[in-house]
């Protein structure tokens, strides 16, 4: 019930009374006054204008109280001036909270629906992730299985290059092989027929014998004098053939040289003039009353040791024993023989020598190292300047 008395607006009402009595006091000392003076307006009597000055005065009390009732409180003024707006505002409002009401409702039953549709939802996701967290793991296996899968794979192609390698090497082999086994065959035929030809007359060349050489030179060389040494080195062969067997040269056949060869060997000199050795080398054996088949090759020929050159040099004393001295000279000459060939001297295809020595000379030479008293230095030397075709000849020098 207080709650009524706390909520009026006590300032309002205290200052209407103060006004009301104000305005009331002030009517009636102006009515006092007037009705003294007996004042009268627009020709009435003082009666009457009394009672207009009271009612004008009541009047405006009422203004007064209006007027005070605006200014002091916001909800007067909206009554007083604005009721329709107000009351239209509430009808509006009312309307408006009845469709709200409405929506709520609706809203309501649709909460209520998803709700249902939110609990079905939640079982699905529920029954999604329990299907989710079996895919993962089932992912997770793949996943491992396919890394073993990789690394076996991966082992697998390193075995494959590693057996492409090796069957490559071993088809590689198998070739080389078969290449063998033909160039084999083909040497087992051409010996046996060697072999055959050799039962049946004398032979007249081994394979890879030379049967002749020649140096030719020149700033310019041209095609035409190359077919001409040719020629000269196949009289030459034919010229040795005939002196094994005691015939005259025209009764052996010219050697048979590759046309491949001669090609070969007059594009080469040609474009390259200098100083060259051709030699004329026998294909395979032959014997007497045939036609010597051979090939002809070519090196660049250049000086290897001048005349007078000192290739080896070795002192003996007195007490060197006649064997030690041999074996001395015999090792020096094959040591020659060796520096020889890797200076660039080419070796006699049949018994791989590079030169020989006067056989007299060499058994002087090691009687008397083996008569002196005193030391004795024995120089071995270039008996001649020795060019790329050899042979290599030297002498011997006791000091």
């Amino acid at each position: 019930m207080f709650e009524i008395f706390r909520e009026m607006n006590w300032i309002l009402l205290g200052s209407l009374i103060v006004v009301s009595a104000l305005v009331s006091w002030a009517g009636d000392v102006i009515g006092m006054r007037l009705g003294k003076k007996r004042i009268t307006f627009l020709n009435l009597r003082p009666k009457y204008t009394s009672r207009i000055i009271s009612v004008v005065t009541g009047v405006g009390i009422a203004v007064a109280t209006l007027l005070i009732l605006s200014v002091a409180s916001e909800q007067v003024r909206t009554a007083l001036f604005s009721m329709q707006f107000v009351q239209r505002q509430l009808t509006d409002l009312t309307v408006e909270l009845q469709k709200n009401r409405d929506t709520m409702g609706q809203m309501e039953i649709d909460l209520f629906e998803s709700r249902g549709d939110l609990a079905e939802k939640q079982e699905e996701l529920t029954r999604i992730e329990t299907q989710l967290a079996e895919g993962a793991k089932s992912l997770e296996d793949a996943r491992s299985q396919l890394e073993e899968m990789s690394k076996t794979r991966a082992k697998m192609e390193k075995e494959q290059a590693a057996l492409q390698k090796e069957n490559d090497r071993l088809m590689k082999e198998s070739k080389d092989l078969a290449e063998s086994v033909a160039s084999l065959k083909k040497e087992s035929d051409d010996l046996k027929s060697g072999m055959q030809r050799l039962r049946e007359g004398r032979i007249a060349a081994l394979s890879g014998e030379v049967l002749s050489q020649g140096v030719l030179t020149g700033p310019e060389i041209d095609p035409a004098q190359v077919d001409q040494y040719i020629y000269r080195l196949r009289s030459e062969a034919r010229a040795l053939l005939a002196y094994r067997f005691g015939k005259r040269p025209e009764a052996v056949s010219l050697p048979n040289v590759t046309v491949e060869s001669q090609r070969y060997v007059k594009d080469r000199v040609t474009r390259e003039p200098g100083r060259w050795l051709l030699r004329l080398v026998a294909e395979g054996n032959a014997v007497e009353g045939e036609a010597v088949a051979s090939k002809l090759e070519c090196y660049p020929s250049g000086l290897i040791y001048k005349e007078n050159e000192v290739l080896y040099s070795h002192t003996f004393t007195p007490d060197t024993s006649r064997q030690e001295i041999e074996e001395t000279v015999f090792q020096a000459l094959k040591t020659l023989n060796q520096n020889a060939v890797g200076r660039g001297i080419l070796r006699d295809p049949i018994s791989g020598n590079v030169g020989s020595i006067d056989t007299a000379e060499f058994l002087d030479a090691l009687d008397h190292i083996t008569e002196v008293e005193n030391n004795i230095s024995l120089e071995i030397v270039a008996a001649r300047d020795i060019y790329t075709e050899g042979p290599l000849r030297v002498k011997f020098i006791l000091k």
